[in-house]
């Protein structure tokens, strides 16, 4: 099964998309398409997977998601229904060269370029020119006409301004970008249902029909790191959301988060986050 290559609706009357969707966690699944996507989340809550990296999502985020580059947003699941609390998200969608091959390459426009080579990363965008980059986004999805191309070149103009940025995904390029969307949404969801309790390889090389030595291969082919540090990986990312939210001791972080030894934790936590837990929520809180 080849991964899906969604078609992002335009037509004689528009040449790129603006939107509001309430059903956004409705058939998504692991994809990619040639538009770059921006995606503000009004209201939601889960786990972006963007090429090799991982971010955890949450209401008033601002993702810029580049051309091509593979990604699976998995709504949690208080989002994923009809009910009051369901996601909302305003969004636009477009090809780098639906203005004009070589409408990029003029000096005015360095900037936005530069900007769009680097969302093929995932950018995850912050700060005052975010907020209002949000702002601008509403407006160009109830604009017509002319006004829908000078509001989005206002946007992105917007966008080169932020000064805190994130990336989600490495530069890799993977020998299968575009992997198999089945496998690894199967992959992906098992992961993040039991990923507070030890998962074992042979279980998950079991669920996708392959070897244990055969998945470690194909998991690796597909995101340039091992099962394992994907794991560490997510859970250190949720012990991270949890410490934002500032509600619990580090020790009932650690075992939520799928750990069960502390030492361990903080080891893990400090190596790949630079800084101790307690540091992080300090610096998280201020």
């Amino acid at each position: 099964m080849k991964p899906i290559l969604l078609k992002i609706t335009s037509g004689p009357a528009i040449s790129f998309s603006a939107r509001s969707d309430s059903k956004s966690y409705k058939n998504n699944s692991w994809h990619y398409h040639p538009e770059f996507e921006l995606i503000h989340v009004v209201k939601g809550a889960g786990t972006l997977f963007a090429g090799d990296g991982i971010h955890y999502f949450k209401s008033g985020d601002l993702v810029l998601i580049g051309s091509y580059l593979p990604h699976y947003w998995k709504f949690d699941s208080p989002y994923t229904t009809d009910k009051p609390e369901k996601s909302y998200i305003e969004l636009t969608q477009f090809r780098e060269d639906f203005w004009g091959k070589d409408f990029l390459l003029i000096p005015e426009n360095q900037k936005i370029a530069a900007l769009l080579e680097k969302s093929k990363q995932g950018l995850v965008l912050k700060g005052a020119r975010a907020d209002t980059a949000k702002e601008i986004l509403t407006s160009l999805i109830a604009a017509t006409d002319t006004k829908r191309i000078i509001l989005l070149l206002e946007l992105l103009s917007c966008i080169t301004e932020c000064r805190k940025t994130g990336l989600i995904s490495s530069a890799y390029q993977s020998d299968n970008p575009f992997t198999q969307s089945e496998r690894i949404n199967k992959i992906y969801n098992y992961t993040l249902q039991h990923f507070k309790s030890p998962i074992y390889i042979k279980d998950i090389a079991a669920l996708t029909n392959l070897t244990e030595n055969s998945f470690c291969r194909y998991f690796k082919s597909c995101t340039r790191k091992s099962y394992t540090q994907f794991i560490a990986e997510l859970r250190i990312g949720h012990a991270c959301k949890l410490l934002s939210e500032g509600q619990k001791s580090i020790k009932e972080i650690c075992y939520e988060s799928g750990f069960n030894n502390i030492t361990h934790f903080n080891r893990l936590f400090k190596r790949m986050k630079k800084i101790q837990p307690n540091e992080y929520r300090k610096l998280i809180n201020t």
